[in-house]
């Protein structure tokens, strides 16, 4: 029968009505007898019979044709059938039918509505979500799939709750596709396994309002993929090196088993460490959730995200970085920065970025920022170093989300006399047709601003007469670009000026002529004022701790926000008592070890070798370290800072500017 409906098929060629004989199959009911049986699986056996038919059928029956009635019921059918057993007998025979499906489902989105049933149809239960004995069982640590489970339960019951308010208790819709491909997500098969779970991203990519909307709320597919995530997370042991985390690379672990006996073989057991395979299983489920995302419409992908949250982030996350132990800390401060790092899917990146950010909320424990800068501030050293390093990789993932302490911004209500003379001249020179050029990120007055810090350091302090500032321009130019780039959907103004005092071009008064603008109040927010405090003790600190301190300012600089611009890349800015910005910070830092260094007689040799030693080239040189060590340290780190902050700040003139 399948042999000569596949002729027919072929033969017909073009799609048309159905062939005679599947119009046959149609009108005798042989489906519907054959999803019966398979059901019973009576015959024995039967029911993988009937899964090879089924799957040769959909191979040459053209998507249009799912439609009808007698063909798509006996498949719902067939589809609960597979919702009933785990570790089915039939698996292979299972995914295959599943698999194919789902294939006619992307070629067309509408076949997805046929599958989703209300719980009445199906004789089911009227909650809206399916039992826990219907989830797939999933090893975890105790309480780990209690809490997610509970999560849905305590959802269906809202939802059973506001329906009953109502006045009229509406079945809720059920999904079995979704169940069934779940139950084979668990199989022991890794070929079956990846297969199912490729469907779950093809189902979820599928842009139907209604099939959305019952995947978030009546499904357990969030749920499942953030307990594998919990699981995984909570399976890495605590002996796990937290410095080699985040240099582990989920490509180049997750090769294929056939590989396992190649000649690559030595190769990939180098750079093992006891938790590299239980890192590798956690950033696997990860950079899943963040493809699920990333495919799906808002509705599945904000459902995932908030169960990440309750589930995930506030649960195991939030445990181990508030915990009393120092290498549960450490271990946590590396998971965190590799996950920021791993995430793409913006929906994805803003939740996790916006709980490691948001205040402390009333009735919570404290928030995660606070944590994260209480601990940059205190030792011990090695957990300074991580939490610092956290906040780097969440700027180079920037938003507006991504600048955490910024609320209060450096406004200014107008320009100087000298900025609106020098604007008036170059509206003059712009042509009609460009885009107007931002007074705030490409000033006319850039020489002076690049000299200002190229001079920040008094050239008898300098460690070397080689100008080496175009050495880092080309970086810094790179960079801005791809930071532009990034940043260009958040619409950040162009002008550093209050949205209630617009910048009027036309208007020749000064600052001075205009007191109420000094009336407002600037308050840097905790983490600028942390990062000045760092700055400001320079000649105290380790060096690796103000080589992250200055890397971590020079990425908050790249980016374009007009009012950051200003705050840390213009050091003419007028400023209000009391008021301090990187330039102002560092200028008093010089000042205040001036002194101590010039007195040394030897000072100039031991700026010298000091450079050599930071630059790792002390072959010839037989040097001991002694108690000026970090003052020498830290005027050579701010001699090269002040050259990378002109470079950054030349680098967004030129290219705001259109030179570049």
């Amino acid at each position: 029968m399948l042999r000569a409906l596949v002729a027919e098929e072929r033969e017909q060629g073009v799609v048309g009505p159905l062939s005679p004989c599947m119009e046959y199959l149609v009108q005798e009911k042989v489906l519907a007898m054959l999803a019966s049986h398979a059901k019973a699986d009576c015959p024995l056996g039967i029911r993988q019979h009937a899964y090879v038919f089924l799957v040769g059928v959909l191979n040459h029956l053209h998507h249009s044709h799912l439609h009808h009635a007698p063909i798509h019921k006996p498949l719902q059918a067939m589809v609960q059938t597979s919702c009933e057993m785990r570790a089915s007998p039939y698996e292979a025979e299972e995914m295959e039918f599943l698999s194919i499906l789902c294939e006619k489902i992307r070629q067309d989105s509408s076949i997805i509505l046929l599958y989703i049933q209300p719980c009445a149809m199906t004789g089911g239960q009227t909650g809206s979500f399916p039992s826990e004995d219907s989830l797939p069982p999933t090893p975890t640590h105790e309480g780990t799939t209690t809490r997610v489970i509970t999560t849905a339960a305590t959802a269906s019951s809202d939802v059973s709750a506001s329906s009953s308010e109502a006045g009229e208790q509406k079945p809720q819709p059920k999904f079995p596709l979704i169940d069934a491909l779940l139950n084979l997500c668990h199989s022991a098969d890794s070929k079956i396994s990846g297969t199912a779970h490729e469907c779950l991203v093809s189902l979820a990519s599928v842009r139907e309002a209604w099939s959305s909307t019952t995947i978030a709320r009546h499904t357990l597919l969030p749920h499942y993929l953030v307990t594998r995530l919990v699981t995984s997370s909570d399976a890495i042991p605590a002996i796990t090196e937290p410095a080699l985390i985040e240099d582990v690379s989920l490509s180049n672990s997750t090769r294929s088993e056939s590989q396992e006996n190649s000649d690559n073989e030595e190769e990939e057991e180098v750079g093992e460490f006891p938790g590299k395979k239980e890192i590798v299983t956690f950033l696997h489920w990860l950079t899943f959730c963040d493809k699920m995302v990333s495919v799906s419409d808002g509705f599945v992908g904000s459902s995932i995200c908030t169960t990440v949250r309750e589930a995930f982030l506030d649960g195991p996350l939030r445990s181990g970085l508030s915990s009393l132990d120092e290498d549960t800390r450490s271990l946590h401060l590396a998971l965190a920065a590799k996950i920021v790092i791993s995430v793409s899917a913006p929906m994805l990146v803003n939740a996790i970025i916006g709980w490691l950010t948001e205040d402390d909320l009333e009735g919570t424990e404290g928030s995660i920022r606070n944590l994260l800068l209480q601990q940059c501030r205190q030792p011990p050293h090695h957990l300074q170093i991580q939490a610092l390093r956290l906040l780097q990789v969440m700027l180079e993932k920037p938003g507006q989300l991504s600048c955490p302490g910024l609320g209060s911004e450096l406004h200014q209500s107008s320009w100087s006399d000298e900025e609106d003379e020098r604007y008036k001249h170059r509206e003059g020179e712009r042509s009609p047709d460009s885009l107007p050029i931002s007074r705030t990120l490409a000033p006319a007055n850039i020489s002076k601003i690049v000299k200002r810090f190229l001079t920040l350091v008094p050239e008898e302090l300098r460690s070397t007469t080689k100008d080496d500032f175009e050495s880092y321009m080309a970086d810094a130019q790179r960079q801005y670009r791809d930071v532009c780039r990034s940043c260009a959907p958040f619409g950040w103004p162009r002008e550093a000026v209050t949205p209630e005092c617009p910048s009027d071009s036309s208007s020749t008064a000064s600052r001075e002529s205009r007191p109420e603008a000094e009336t407002n109040t600037f308050y840097e927010g905790p983490f600028l004022n942390m990062l000045m405090d760092f700055l400001d003790h320079l000649p105290e600190q380790d060096y690796d701790i103000n080589l992250q301190i200055t890397s971590l300012v020079a990425t908050l600089a790249l980016l374009p926000h007009p009012h950051l611009h200003e705050y840390l890349l213009n050091p003419t800015l007028t400023l209000n008592g009391g008021v301090r910005t990187p330039y102002t910070v560092l200028g008093q830092v010089v000042a205040r070890i001036h002194q101590p260094i010039v007195e040394r007689e030897d000072y100039v040799d031991h700026l010298r070798v000091t450079r050599y030693q930071l630059l790792g080239t002390m072959e010839d040189f037989d040097f001991e370290r002694d108690v000026d060590d970090r003052k020498f340290e830290a005027l050579i780190v701010i001699e090269e800072f002040a050259k990378e902050l002109a470079s950054i700040a030349y680098a967004k003139y030129s290219i705001e500017s259109g030179m570049w």
